[in-house]
């Protein structure tokens, strides 16, 4: 029987065979396809152009921070191998490969494809002022943290610290009264020093102040280097002056202490007592000094001229004790020193 005219069945059944062949066709293209995926899938990808550096997966691909830097000043302040740059402390690096992901060797360092070029600070200065912060002080060339923080009336000292020619000092570390210096020193401006007239009265180093009639060191002399090595063996440069260098008092000799590395006149106070084990029973030490009690004033003189008056707390104070009106220059007008706690 033919079919009938207009009858479609002929042509569908053309159609299938070119079907099956087709969609064999795009079975195999997919099969391919998902091979070529799978295989993008099993394996991740690292790299790093202008804009950044990237971790891609078959997912696809996040930009990676560069680690996280320390701020710094200096090269003082970063871990070796690490490096003052204005980005933070970053790590040297000559290749590449010797930097952590996220970054890449520039200039020398690591840092991110993206960020600006770091420029280093390695903090090199030849006087204090170069450093930019009073907490820092140029030594050997290079800026570091001051042992003794830089102070004055703005910028005071941390508690338990008092203010010294410009310089942050224990408390320990300063005087008020004569009698805290030993004998034959005064105490003028919280330092511990020898009483003069004229130079001559002064030892190596000192000079007579006569208007305080007190020795004074002799600030050095700057612009007399730039780094250890032009100070010679032992010395070190500090704000382009050369100091005698220390580990210990015993390496600066008599009338000098060894501080923050350097040997500097030792102003410190010469207690007469440091704990009540040192005075007779009943004279207890406050204040550097075994103290007697008292429950008059003519009590006092019967012991001691010098501690002739009793105090509020019953035991013998100097006169200077009693009507002191300073501990620091600070306290006194301008052109005046505190001497023996009174402003002169």
């Amino acid at each position: 029987m033919h079919p009938k005219r207009g009858s479609m069945t002929a042509p569908l059944r053309t159609l299938s065979f070119r079907s099956r062949d087709a969609l064999r066709i795009a079975l195999l293209a997919f099969a391919a396809l998902g091979v070529a995926v799978s295989s993008g899938c099993a394996q991740e990808d690292y790299y790093c152009d202008a804009s950044g550096c990237y971790r891609c997966d078959g997912v696809g691909c996040r930009l990676l921070d560069p680690p996280t830097r320390p701020t710094c000043r200096g090269d003082f302040e970063c871990v070796a191998p690490t490096v003052c740059t204005s980005l933070g402390c970053a790590a040297e690096c000559a290749a590449d490969a010797d930097c952590p992901e996220g970054t890449i060797c520039r200039a020398g360092v690591c840092a991110a494809p993206q960020e600006p070029i770091p420029e280093p600070m390695p903090g090199t200065c030849t006087r204090n002022s170069d450093c930019g912060d009073a907490s820092l002080v140029c030594r050997d060339g290079t800026c570091v943290s001051a042992p003794e923080p830089a102070c004055s009336a703005t910028n005071p000292c941390p508690s338990g610290q008092a203010c010294v020619a410009g310089s942050c000092r224990a408390d320990v570390d300063t005087c008020q009264f004569n009698f805290e210096c030993g004998a034959s020193r005064i105490c003028v401006n919280q330092q511990c020093t020898t009483g003069c007239t004229a130079d001559a009265m002064c030892g190596a180093g000192f000079t007579c102040d006569e208007a305080n009639g007190a020795c004074v060191a002799i600030s050095p002399v700057p612009g007399m280097c730039t780094n250890d090595a032009a100070c010679g063996a032992g010395r070190v440069c500090i704000d382009s002056s050369c100091y005698d260098g220390c580990t210990t008092d015993a390496m600066c000799g008599t009338g000098r202490y060894c501080a923050a590395g350097v040997c500097r006149p030792d102003t410190r106070p010469s207690p007469f007592c440091t704990s009540n084990a040192m005075c007779a029973p009943g004279r207890p030490c406050i204040g550097g000094v075994c103290r007697t009690p008292c429950d008059t004033s003519a009590t006092c003189a019967m012991f001691d001229v010098q501690f002739n008056f009793c105090g509020a707390d019953n035991y013998c104070l100097t006169t200077n004790e009693v009507t002191s009106d300073c501990s620091s220059a600070a306290q006194c007008t301008s052109g005046q020193a505190c001497i023996d706690g009174i402003c002169r």
